[in-house]
């Protein structure tokens, strides 16, 4: 994440915010299924499905704030719903 931070941080230097939002997405994805390794392995699909959702906002440049609602917000109550009726129900 911290290579990712600094790409970002970069872009921001350039005036580039357009792909803020998509990078954030992608490169906490990516974080999610490196860490799916120490953890429970269903990290890993939120961490897919957070890569997807970021590269998909790569063409809807726009509308970061409603993939980071699906992504960060949406997703997240989905794999915490999952993950109770998996683990804690």
């Amino acid at each position: 994440m911290l290579a990712g931070a600094i790409y970002l941080y970069k872009q921001m230097q350039f005036g580039n915010y357009g792909l803020i939002a998509p990078g954030c997405l992608i490169f906490y994805g990516l974080a999610l299924v490196n860490a799916s390794k120490y953890t429970l392995g269903e990290v890993r699909y939120l961490g897919y499905c957070q890569i997807l959702l970021g590269i998909i906002n790569c063409w809807f440049v726009g509308y970061g704030l409603y993939f980071w609602a699906i992504g960060f917000g949406i997703l997240h109550i989905v794999y915490g719903i999952v993950m109770w009726y998996r683990y804690e129900k």
